[in-house]
């Protein structure tokens, strides 16, 4: 995979804005679907506690001890999806893409646990990348669909690494919180705004090699393990300031080695499908570290 990048940089924050807070699967013998049903767990619990580990070593704050600290100055009033519309309606506003204009307006749905690893009973799957077949996802998940203010959900502007990286802050944002105050949510899937260029395929023929280049929709996808670091010591150990940085400051903000190895590491391509019985099933395919 290659990527020319995602997104444009806005400027600065009105003043108005300086009021932002500090921000095993059980085998189960007999069913047919129960191998598959735990590669598709292990496979997103894995990424995950993966990307963490990395981030821990490498990142590790000097300050994480402090447990009598607040872990956030605001949160939701309500649990479940309420809550969960309470998160997005605060964390989505203080992502700018220029002065005036949210880089994403933020919705959310939730996704019932698998009870029969069938696609069509979850509406979340992981597609095996190496035959293609699909498992349900364990565990209720949230779901998260940033839409940019563009045509077709896109965000104006040129896209950039740095605007993908606020993006998968942003995700990673409204993750940490929903761990941290919604009690039933395993999972948490960022559906990221169209428009990512990648390199799919290379044809070989008689002539020099010629790129095929594809768009793919992404999600950036976390499971509540894989975060339990992240949610036991205060937000603003984990991202430090009080407002997100522009797509200008990105690259060079405190956190942003850390939303990389933790966010590039749980990329997945993600595309909506029809199964035979007329159900919607998101499907989730993971995509190697950029």
């Amino acid at each position: 995979m290659h990527s020319s990048g995602e997104h444009a940089a806005p400027v600065p924050v009105s003043a108005a804005s300086s009021e932002r807070r500090s921000k095993s699967a059980r085998r189960r013998s007999g069913s047919p679907h129960s191998r598959k049903f735990m590669i598709a767990t292990a496979a997103l619990v894995g990424v995950a506690i993966g990307a963490v580990a990395i981030a821990v070593i490498v990142l590790l704050s000097p300050h994480e001890s402090a447990s009598s600290s607040i872990w956030s100055q605001w949160r939701p009033v309500d649990n479940g999806l309420a809550g969960e519309r309470e998160i997005a309606a605060q964390v989505a506003p203080f992502y700018r893409a220029t002065l005036p204009s949210q880089l994403a307006v933020v919705t959310v749905q939730n996704i019932p646990s698998s009870t029969s690893g069938s696609p069509s009973t979850t509406q979340l799957a992981l597609r095996d990348p190496t035959t293609g077949t699909l498992a349900g996802v364990a565990g209720n998940s949230a779901v998260y669909n940033l839409c940019g203010l563009g045509p077709s959900c896109t965000v104006p502007g040129a896209p950039s690494h740095a605007r993908l990286l606020l993006l998968q802050r942003e995700a990673l944002e409204l993750a940490l919180y929903t761990f941290k105050y919604i009690d039933q949510v395993q999972n948490v899937v960022v559906a990221l705004p169209p428009g990512r260029a990648t390199i799919s395929s290379t044809v070989l023929s008689a002539s020099p090699r010629k790129a095929t280049t594809t768009t793919v929709d992404l999600a950036v996808v976390f499971s509540r393990q894989g975060l339990t670091h992240f949610t036991s010591r205060p937000l603003n150990q984990t991202l430090p300031e009080q407002l997100p940085p522009t797509v200008d400051q990105m690259l060079s903000a405190p956190e942003a080695e850390l939303v990389n190895v933790i966010a590039a590491q749980a990329l997945f391509q993600q595309q909506v499908v029809q199964t035979q019985d007329g159900s919607t099933v998101l499907v989730l395919k993971a995509v190697p570290p950029q």
